[in-house]
């Protein structure tokens, strides 16, 4: 059996192709989020990016998880772009927010936090999700994620609240005239995507005092917001995918620590351990 993984973000789309007797190095195509994209955008990307990799592979099983894809309609548009390129497949679309609670518990219970270009948050019983906060998006939600950091850089980068050598460093990087800015922000299909793309100085000066500040304050807003709304964590596992957590993973232990909380696994990446609980569950 040919069994094909997705990890899909807003940016990014992970893939991982295992059979009986192989699996496939990780390869890539455009986030394919149905928020941000059609359905016939989504099936052009598949059949540019995606197709060519798996060649004359029979696929048997398709399990996607994608950002985006917490409400049936969006999981339809998905799905239908998918079975359009390969046919006969069994294709199963989930949320990312799934695809996290299964890297960091398998089929234990946990509460399962999403800190990537987006966040989220959920309680999961070891099968399914049972509770999750309301996704209030980019625009309204958010905290903790790459583009909430990125609005932060951004506000404080034009409201001249940003040390200069942070200033130098994006301007020897970005295009940061406002007009530039604003027409990404208002004007182009993917706004959070290119607002998360700041937040990468969050990593290239994670020692500097003001981003150690911002990434706590961001982390305290997640904490005080997402993982509040569920009233009472005791006796929980808590999980944390994303490359907002794993690449500040040791501010994050800080500010948990400081709230009564304590992780038990954070990961850059949940391909990986998506890949392993289908190879062992998919035949049962």
């Amino acid at each position: 059996m040919n069994i094909l993984v997705a990890d899909s973000g807003s940016t990014k789309t992970e893939w991982i192709l295992i059979g009986d007797t192989l699996e496939s190095e990780p390869f890539y195509s455009e986030g394919l989020n149905p928020y941000f994209k059609t359905e016939s955008q989504i099936h052009e990307v598949i059949e540019r990016e995606v197709q060519p990799k798996i060649e004359e592979i029979n696929i048997d099983k398709i399990f996607f998880y994608g950002a985006g894809c917490s409400s049936e309609s969006n999981c339809d548009i998905v799905k239908k772009s998918i079975a359009d390129t390969f046919g006969s497949s069994d294709v199963y679309i989930q949320s990312d927010l799934l695809a996290a609670a299964i890297a960091c518990f398998g089929r234990s219970p946990g509460v399962a936090c999403i800190l990537g270009t987006g966040s989220n948050a959920c309680i999961y019983n070891g099968e399914r999700i049972v509770d999750q906060i309301p996704s209030l998006g980019f625009t309204l939600g958010d905290e903790g994620s790459g583009g909430y950091f990125g609005k932060k850089i951004l506000r404080s980068y034009f409201y001249n609240q940003m040390p200069d050598d942070l200033k130098t460093a994006l301007n020897q990087k970005f295009d940061m005239k406002l007009d530039s800015i604003l027409e990404q922000v208002y004007h182009r299909s993917t706004p959070n995507r290119f607002v998360a793309s700041f937040a990468y100085v969050l990593a290239e000066y994670s020692d500097h005092p003001f981003i150690h500040q911002i990434v706590e304050e961001g982390f305290s807003d997640f904490i005080n917001h997402q993982l509040a709304y569920f009233k009472d964590l005791s006796g929980m596992k808590l999980g944390f995918v994303g490359s907002i957590a794993a690449i500040h993973h040791t501010i994050l232990r800080e500010v948990l620590q400081r709230k009564g909380l304590q992780p038990d696994v954070i990961i850059q990446k949940p391909i990986k351990r998506l890949t392993r609980f289908h190879l062992r569950y998919s035949n049962n």
